[in-house]
């Protein structure tokens, strides 16, 4: 395996922006025939090859990814350190908060609490296209989803969405392909190219 450990340095001046974008990306792994991911033959050779997932998701015939609106500044992704010495790996994590508890909200909350959900969240930076993923092939997501009305005029209200997942890469890259309904969006570019009908 390549000694990937080197110097993490900070230059002055740097732009580094956090939180999440507004869209998140989601797809049930049922519906997902091939997932990308970190290559491991040969052993990765830079903290690219490291983290970033390779290739794209291929999705089964007639199936795409969705999206979910997260209001900004209130949404995150994290990690926490999971295993005993030894067998330690990663927890990703994300919070994602929708602003209502009407109908199609309490549905979706009804359908997806008990389902297997890739993630996959785009985090804001100056000068790269960042995306991240949640869930993989080898370990299932779990979700929680929580409805709250509000408890005075003006106060936050909707579902708050709390998923989580085990692997072995602190919030894997995804830089490949994300297949939507209505077009595609290139992971690596941040473009998007909408479907010809």
């Amino acid at each position: 395996m390549s000694n990937l450990l080197e110097s993490l340095e900070w230059a002055d001046g740097q732009i580094n922006p956090s939180g999440i974008g507004t869209t998140v990306y989601y797809a049930l792994k049922s519906e997902i025939k091939t997932m990308a991911r970190i290559v491991r033959t040969p052993a990765p050779a830079t903290a690219e090859d490291n983290v970033n997932l390779a290739g794209d998701h291929e999705m089964q015939p007639g199936k795409f990814f969705k999206k979910l609106y997260t209001t900004q500044g209130v949404g995150k992704v994290f990690w926490e350190p999971l295993g005993e010495k030894d067998h330690k790996m990663f927890l990703n994590k994300g919070m994602f908060s929708f602003p209502d508890i009407g109908v199609e909200a309490r549905s979706f909350a009804k359908q997806s609490i008990n389902s297997n959900v890739v993630f996959i969240v785009k985090m804001p930076h100056e000068s790269e296209v960042r995306f991240v993923q949640i869930g993989d092939a080898d370990y299932d997501v779990t979700v929680t989803i929580k409805g709250d009305s509000g408890d005075k005029p003006g106060s936050a209200k909707g579902l708050t969405f709390d998923v989580e997942s085990p692997c072995t890469t602190p919030l894997p890259g995804y830089v490949g392909a994300i297949v939507l309904e209505d077009g595609t969006l290139d992971c690596e570019t941040g473009e998007f190219t909408e479907s010809i009908s």
